[in-house]
C-alpha cells in the first residue's frame, strides 16, 4: 500500500511538471497500459488456477488447517482447566434403562430390523472408541447431572477424534450449543460458526446445480465436519425443543453429530418432541468414592495429614452426603481448590452443620471457591464476578464476551452519548477541516491541495458511515485483502467521477489516492476470527481502532497543514481540535472503544475492575473462568448461578479453620 501510494504521488508530480496538455496524454497512456496489464495478469492467473487446482487436495488442505486449529485451541483449554492434575478422572458412561427411555430403538440406531443392543460403554481414557464400530452411526447424545464432566468429555472426545483422523475424514469441531438459534438450520449455523473461526471459509465454491455456496457450507453439506455440540441445556426450554427438532431433521438426512445435555432437560424435550432418530444415548456415571479418594490423596503433599478422616470416610462409607457430593468431577475439583490452603481443615466436610446434606456441602464448596483462589481480595473479586454473573443471567447469555461489557447498566447510557458524539463528529469534522484549509488562503497558490482535501474529506465521510453502520458488538481486524479491496473500490469511484465531470487527470488522481487510502485504513477492518483468545481478539480490535483514528486524524492534520504556515493562533487551535475530535470519534465507534468507555464507567461505580481484561485472564488462570475461543465462560453454570445470587456475607466469607 505504501509503495502504491508513493508511486502514485511520483506520477502525480511528473504529470504536474509536464503541464496540462501533455499531462492529459501521459495519463491516458499510463492508465491504459496499467489497466491492460492488470487485465492480462488477472486472466492469466485465473487460467492457471483453473488448470492446476485439484479440488480434493484443496479441500484436504482446508480440513487439515481446520483440524490443526481445533487441536491447538482445545488442547490449550484442556491444559488451562487442569484436567490432568494430578491425573484425569476416568469418567465412565453407559447405556442403561434411563437412556433407553429417551432413545430410538436399537433397530433404528443400527438401521436393521430386529437388531439388538450393542456395547457402547466407554470411559474418559478411550472415549473415541465408541466410533470405531461400523454398525452404529457417529451420532451420540451424552447425558449427565450438573458437574458430571460432560464438557470435559466433549473436549477429550474432540481431541481423540482429531488425533486419529486420516486424510479426507471428517474433522471434529467443538461448538457451544448455547449460541445456536434453532430457527436457523443446523448446517447453516455450523457453517456460520466455521466462518467466524476462519474467514477464508467464506469464499464461494460451486454447489449442486452449480449454485454457489460458501466453502464452510460445502464442507458441512458433504459430511466433512463432525460437530460436537456442548451444552444443549443452556438453551431455554422452548429453544431446546426446537433444537431437538432440528437435530432430528439433520439426523434424518444422515448428518452425524455429538450432543451433551443435562439429563432432566433432555428427558423433558424428548417427551414433547420424541427421540433423535438413529442416535445412541448414554449417561455419565458418578465417580466412585474410592476413586475420588485416590484423586484427592494424590493432590496434597505426602506430609499433609489433614485429609486422613475424609479419605478414610470415602474409602469405607457409601451413600453418605459426602460420598454423594464428591461423585462429580466438578465437586472433586472444588474440594481440591478450597482445601489446598493448609489453614483449612477438610475434616469439616464431615463435622460441620452444613455437611449434613449433599446440597449443603455443594453450596459450601461453591461459596468458598473465591476465598480460596483470591486470598486477601475476596470482597472486591466477588463483587465484580457477581456483576458479570448477574449480567449473564439477566440476558440469558452463557458466553462472557468482552465486547458485550457495554451492555451492563449503566454503561449503555454512556454508549448512547458516545455514539451521538461520533455522529456529530462525522458530520462536522470534514467540513471544518476544508474550511480551515480555505481560511488559510492556500486555495489560490496550490489548487491541487484542494483535490487532496476533498478526497480525504470524502474518505472520512465514507469511513464514518461504514463504521457507524457495521456491528460494533464484535471485534474486527485489519487485513491486507480488506484494505486493498476498499482502496480499489473507493479509489476507482473518486477517480472516475471527477474525470466524467471534466476535472484534470492530475486532480482526479490526487483525489482518488487520498480518499482511497483514508477509507481503506480507517474502515476496512473485517470480523476477527472467533477461535482466537480473548486478549488476542481485543488486541486485534484495538489495533484496527487505533489505525482508524491515526488515519482520520492524520488526514485532517494533512488537510489543515497550510494553516500552520499562517500566523493565526486560532487556525492552529482549530486544526488541533479537529484532529483530536475526529481521532476520538474513530476510537469510540469501535468495540474496543466502547469496551474502554464501559470499563471506565463501571470501574468508577466499583462494579468492575479498571483493568478488566487482565482480571478476566487472571480468573481463567485461577480456574474460576474457562475459555471457549474468543469468549470466557464461568467454570460451570452452578458457579455462575451461585455468584449471581450470592449467599449472606457471613456464610460466604467464613474462613474458620482447624489447626493442623
Amino acid at each position: 500500500m505504501a509503495a502504491t501510494a508513493l508511486a502514485a504521488l511520483m506520477l502525480a508530480w511528473f504529470l504536474q511538471n509536464e503541464g496540462l496538455e501533455r499531462a492529459d496524454k501521459w495519463s491516458s497512456v499510463v492508465f491504459g497500459s496499467v489497466s491492460a496489464g492488470a487485465v492480462c495478469v488477472c486472466v492469466l492467473t485465473w487460467l492457471w488456477r483453473l488448470g492446476n487446482t485439484d479440488p480434493g487436495s484443496e479441500r484436504e488442505s482446508v480440513l487439515s488447517r481446520l483440524a490443526a486449529a481445533q487441536r491447538e485451541q482445545w488442547a490449550a483449554e484442556q491444559a488451562a482447566r487442569r484436567v490432568c492434575e494430578p491425573w484425569p478422572l476416568n469418567v465412565r458412561w453407559t447405556a442403561n434403562a434411563q437412556t433407553q427411555a429417551v432413545m430410538a430403538s436399537w433397530a433404528s440406531v443400527r438401521q436393521s430390523a430386529g437388531a439388538g443392543p450393542v456395547d457402547v460403554d466407554s470411559d474418559y481414557a478411550r472415549i473415541a472408541s465408541v466410533f470405531d464400530r461400523d454398525d452404529i452411526p457417529k451420532r451420540l447424545v451424552m447425558l449427565g447431572e450438573p458437574g458430571s464432566g460432560k464438557s470435559m468429555l466433549a473436549i477429550q472426545l474432540t481431541l481423540q477424534l482429531l488425533a486419529v483422523r486420516r486424510a479426507c475424514e471428517p474433522v471434529a469441531v467443538l461448538l457451544s450449543a448455547a449460541s445456536w438459534n434453532p430457527v436457523q438450520s443446523l448446517d447453516d449455523w455450523i457453517a456460520d460458526q466455521l466462518i467466524a473461526q476462519d474467514r477464508s471459509l467464506v469464499r464461494t465454491t460451486p454447489g449442486p446445480n452449480a449454485e454457489p455456496r460458501s466453502l464452510a457450507r460445502d464442507l458441512v453439506a458433504c459430511g466433512f465436519v463432525l460437530p460436537v455440540l456442548d451444552g444443549l441445556d443452556e438453551l431455554d426450554d422452548h429453544m431446546q425443543r426446537a433444537a431437538l427438532i432440528g437435530l432430528s431433521s439433520a439426523a434424518a438426512t444422515g448428518r452425524d453429530f455429538v450432543v451433551t445435555c443435562r439429563t432432566k432437560p433432555y428427558q423433558a424435550a424428548v417427551q414433547t418432541c420424541g427421540p433423535i432418530p438413529a442416535a445412541v444415548v448414554v449417561e455419565l456415571q458418578p465417580v466412585p468414592a474410592t476413586e475420588a479418594a485416590e484423586h484427592l490423596a494424590d493432590g496434597p503433599g505426602p506430609t499433609d495429614r489433614r485429609w486422613s478422616a475424609v479419605l478414610a470416610h470415602l474409602r469405607n462409607e457409601s451413600g453418605t452426603p459426602l460420598t454423594q457430593a464428591l461423585s462429580t468431577p466438578l465437586m472433586i475439583w472444588l474440594t481440591r481448590m478450597v482445601y489446598r490452603n493448609t489453614g483449612r481443615a477438610p475434616e469439616e466436610l464431615l463435622t460441620a452443620d452444613w455437611a449434613a446434606s449433599r446440597e449443603g456441602i455443594e453450596q459450601h464448596l461453591l461459596d468458598h471457591l473465591i476465598p480460596a483462589t483470591y486470598p486477601g481480595q475476596v470482597d472486591s473479586t466477588r463483587r465484580w464476578l457477581s456483576t458479570l454473573a448477574t449480567h449473564l443471567r439477566e440476558y440469558r447469555f452463557h458466553d462472557l464476551a468482552w465486547w458485550r461489557i457495554s451492555d451492563i447498566r449503566p454503561a449503555p447510557a454512556a454508549h448512547v452519548i458516545s455514539i451521538v458524539y461520533v455522529i456529530l463528529a462525522a458530520m462536522v469534522t470534514p467540513i471544518l477541516a476544508v474550511s480551515v484549509l480555505g481560511a488559510s488562503g492556500w486555495g489560490g497558490y496550490f489548487s491541487g491541495y484542494y483535490a487532496f482535501a476533498i478526497g480525504a474529506g470524502i474518505g472520512m465521510t465514507v469511513s464514518f458511515a461504514r463504521l457507524l453502520f457495521t456491528d460494533r458488538h464484535y471485534p474486527r481486524r485489519l487485513t491486507s485483502r480488506g484494505v486493498l479491496r476498499s482502496f480499489a473500490v473507493v479509489g476507482a469511484v473518486l477517480f472516475s467521477v471527477p474525470i466524467v465531470g471534466g476535472v484534470s487527470p492530475l486532480k482526479a488522481i490526487i483525489c482518488a489516492i487520498s480518499g482511497g487510502v483514508v477509507t481503506a485504513l480507517a474502515s476496512s477492518a473485517e470480523p476477527a476470527p472467533s477461535a482466537t483468545t480473548p486478549p488476542a481478539s481485543l488486541a486485534m480490535d484495538r489495533n484496527a481502532a487505533l489505525a482508524s483514528a491515526a488515519t482520520i486524524g492524520g488526514a485532517i492534520a494533512a488537510m489543515t497543514t497550510p494553516a500552520l504556515l499562517v500566523p493565526e493562533p486560532m487556525l492552529w487551535a482549530a486544526s488541533a481540535g479537529i484532529v483530536l475530535a475526529a481521532g476520538l470519534a474513530a476510537v469510540l465507534v469501535s468495540a474496543w472503544g466502547q469496551f474502554c468507555v464501559a470499563t471506565l464507567v463501571l470501574a468508577a461505580l466499583r462494579k468492575l475492575p479498571l483493568r478488566l481484561s487482565r482480571s478476566l485472564a487472571d480468573a481463567q488462570e485461577r480456574g474460576v473462568l474457562r475459555r471457549a475461543g474468543s469468549v470466557y465462560q464461568f467454570r460451570h453454570a452452578l458457579l455462575r448461578d451461585r455468584l449471581a445470587h450470592p449467599p449472606p456475607v457471613e456464610s460466604a466469607t467464613d474462613d474458620r479453620s482447624v489447626p493442623v
